[in-house]
């Protein structure tokens, strides 16, 4: 059997469709296009379904009395010795009248359109549209409708390709958008006065293929030829999503999502992702870097670096006086590179009056990249699972890539959600047990009713934040994962079902270098400065101690001078709460260039690395990380009552703990041999240690009965980045959010 396109023959065997019976079963102008026939459509089949009215993909089929849509028919459906042609007369004259339709209402507004040099119409219509016009009475105009601070409206342009519509239906999972009326009168709009309010709205302005739906952030800026495009990496969640910038002289103007290598698609990049850029360009910060230039002269850093080192020489020299040691507390977050972390950490071991303190308490098991790096978020790992346990975490805000991956493997069927935490719409069905440990704790011991659906479950998936180990009994989570482990399919010889999804985009980097303490009220008794790097000093943690030293919890030393080291893209985060509970007499601003002004690499959530590179020019006076780490570095050489300069020259390794621990275990064998280092290590009858297994019984652990809580209310400004809170557009879609989600609505 054979059938011919353009007069080209193709085979068909039964063998052959069953080996490429993903090939046949595809929409035939999918197949066409694969074959190298290229069809003009609107209907955006890689991500949605086809149900496109445009009718541009009018094809011809041999013995057919009219054109046939061709997005509306499989391949098998023409296989039966037929013939097809792309491009005969009959198909050119029905796709002239098509585009004469569609433009029948549609305003000349290609030279004021934001869409102009990239719109799909305007392609179409050059290529396969009419020469002459045939319609001279006056063009129909609709009312623009407003559904957001991001998406711009212009609905006389809109053709009616609903491609909106069914992304707001099919991949958003919400129901604003629709058609309603009939024939000439039909609208695209919102039911009722309601804005579109979903993180991922954004979308469909690169979906739109006319200048229907554009962004609010950028018109009249720049046309498309005018764009210099630059691949990178999204700082705002732990998966570091592909995207692209785009640059006009120097200067960021729109971010649309990328091409991703490994899995061979385009995904969808969230609002936050595309908008909160400007929230490093702020004004802001603008007008401080221009104070910083006109009160000191072109030898602003070096005379810096001067203060810095005396200060520190000086504290440094009352440690010896005073008999006690005074420590420079170095507080980062999770969104430094891994150079720099590297940087920080070899510092650190340099100089025994530098402490690296984490701003948020991770009190996680590092030793096994498991625990902290997942790898069931791939689409083939999730086909094969049948059930999803949620524990504290709104995938939805969160990680809005990977709530998109858990709707569409629910929308393929055969898939149920289980939820412990607080009631928040995730798009799809959840079957909420509670947020109370309690009910957890009954579930780990087997006297829930949902205990059964995770047994008999082949694959189960448990996603986990990895911001519920702040809490003081993260110990008890983890003693639960070891028990569901023995008693459910969650970990096995094949599968590893328990992942940690990381909320930033260099969680895991973190952990897999080090087991970084957090900040405590310790460490600021114990301190003779504070050095906060890329940190929000109203993060959850900081912003405890604040308050505890406010009621008098935390009592520090009257009469002790301290310093205070601010590395921050903005001085903003100075809190004067800060200044009144630590008494400072110095203060210092080291102006740090931001993500997209300097270059770095980065782990993700899933284990793979992400690599930065410079995009765009910084202000004068910023420099990048690594580099005033290493100016401070060197111009810490002076200091040398607690630094040892001499002997912290030379990298040490102490390997006293492997060979106690060797010790310890070959004892149990050869205790007479084991006992003395030569023949330790010279012994060929020792057998290969192994850990021996004993069972011991387990010690009771403490559960607080506090409910669980998600970290993260506001999906805008509430996310650990330290850019989108200073975003205008993030802050104005923030209003609108908790408009929408107030309970007098």
């Amino acid at each position: 059997m054979h059938f011919k396109i353009n007069s080209k023959k193709y085979e068909y065997t039964s063998e052959y469709v069953f080996l490429n019976s993903n090939e046949f079963n595809v929409p035939l102008i999918e197949f066409c296009n694969i074959k190298g026939y290229k069809i003009p459509h609107y209907c955006y089949h890689n991500k949605l379904s086809i149900a496109g009215n445009c009718r541009m993909c009018l094809i011809e089929l041999k013995n057919s009395p009219k054109p046939i849509v061709s997005c509306a028919m499989t391949t098998k459906t023409c296989l039966s010795n037929s013939e097809l042609f792309t491009n005969s007369p009959l198909v050119k004259k029905a796709r002239e009248n098509i585009m004469e339709f569609l433009l029948l209402n549609h305003p000349l507004d290609c030279p004021i359109c934001d869409q102009g040099g990239e719109c799909d119409l305007q392609d179409q219509a050059v290529f396969f549209g009419f020469s002459k016009k045939r319609f001279y009475n006056y063009k129909r105009i609709v009312i623009d409708k407003n559904i957001g601070p991001i998406i711009k409206t212009v609905m006389t342009r809109c053709i009616h390709c609903t491609r909106c519509v069914r992304f707001a239906n099919e991949i958003a999972g919400l129901g604003h958008l629709g058609v309603f009326n009939r024939g000439l009168q039909s609208e695209i709009g919102t039911y009722v006065n309601k804005i579109f309010q979903s993180e991922l709205s954004g979308n469909a302005i690169d979906l739109c293929p006319v200048g229907a739906l554009t962004s609010k952030p950028y018109p009249f800026l720049a046309r498309n030829w005018e764009l210099k495009q630059v691949n990178t990496v999204d700082f705002s969640d732990g998966f570091g999503l592909d995207i692209q910038i785009f640059l006009k002289n120097n200067t960021i103007v729109k971010i649309l999502p990328g091409y991703n290598s490994s899995s061979k698609t385009n995904c969808w990049i969230s609002d936050k992702t595309r908008f909160s850029f400007d929230g490093m360009f702020c004004p802001e910060r603008k007008i401080l870097k221009s104070l910083n230039e006109k009160k000191h002269n072109k030898f602003f850093w070096k005379k810096l670096f001067e203060d810095l080192t005396q200060t520190i020489y000086c504290q440094d020299h009352l440690n010896k006086h005073h008999l006690t040691t005074k420590y420079l507390i170095v507080i980062f977050s999770s969104t430094i590179s891994l150079e720099v972390l590297n940087l920080l950490f070899l510092i650190s071991k340099t100089y025994s009056f530098f402490k690296l303190r984490n701003c948020e308490p991770i009190n996680i098991n590092n030793d096994i990249e498991t625990n902290f790096i997942s790898s069931s978020f791939t689409k083939s790992n999730l086909m094969l699972s049948d059930t999803c346990l949620l524990l504290n975490t709104n995938t939805r805000f969160e990680s809005s890539h990977l709530n998109l991956k858990l709707r569409q493997r629910f929308l393929q069927g055969n898939f149920k959600f289980f939820s412990f935490g607080s009631l928040v719409n995730l798009t799809y069905p959840i079957t909420y047990v509670g947020s109370n440990l309690k009910i957890l704790k009954s579930f780990v011991e087997g006297n829930n009713l949902i205990c059964q659906d995770f047994k008999n479950s082949a694959n189960p998936i448990l996603i986990c934040s990895l911001d519920n180990f702040n809490r003081k009994d993260s110990n008890v989570l983890i003693d639960f994962f070891k028990t569901l482990k023995l008693h459910t399919n969650f970990l096995n010889k094949k599968w590893n079902g328990i992942n940690i999804l990381s909320t930033n985009l260099n969680n895991a980097g973190l952990n897999s270098l080090n087991n970084f303490l957090s900040i405590t009220e310790k460490d600021f008794k114990n301190s003779f400065g504070i050095y906060f790097l890329n940190t929000n000093t109203l993060s959850a943690n900081i912003k405890k101690i604040i308050e505890l030293k406010l009621l008098n919890f935390v009592i520090t030393e009257k009469g002790l001078n301290k310093i205070f080291l601010e590395q921050n893209f903005n001085q903003q985060n100075f809190n004067q709460k800060i200044y009144k509970i630590y008494p400072v007499y110095n203060y210092k601003n080291l102006p740090n260039k931001v993500f997209f002004e300097t270059s770095g690499t980065y782990l993700n959530t899933e284990g793979f690395f992400k690599k930065t590179i410079k995009i765009v020019p910084a202000f004068q006076k910023s420099k990048e990380d690594w580099y005033i780490l290493r100016k401070l570095l060197n111009n810490t050489k002076s200091v040398t009552f607690l630094s040892f300069p001499k002997i912290n020259k030379k990298v040490q390794y102490n390997s006293n703990n492997l060979h106690i621990f060797k010790t310890y275990i070959n004892y149990h064998y050869f205790a007479s041999k084991s006992l003395d280092n030569l023949t330790f290590y010279l012994n060929t009858k020792i057998n290969h240690f192994s850990i021996i297994n004993q069972k011991f019984k387990r010690p009771v652990q403490k559960v607080f009965n506090t409910k669980l809580k998600f970290w993260l209310d506001d999906f805008y400004i509430g996310g650990k980045d330290n850019y989108s809170i200073f975003s205008s557009t993030m802050i104005e879609c923030s209003l609108n959010l908790r408009l929408e989600t107030t309970n007098f609505n």
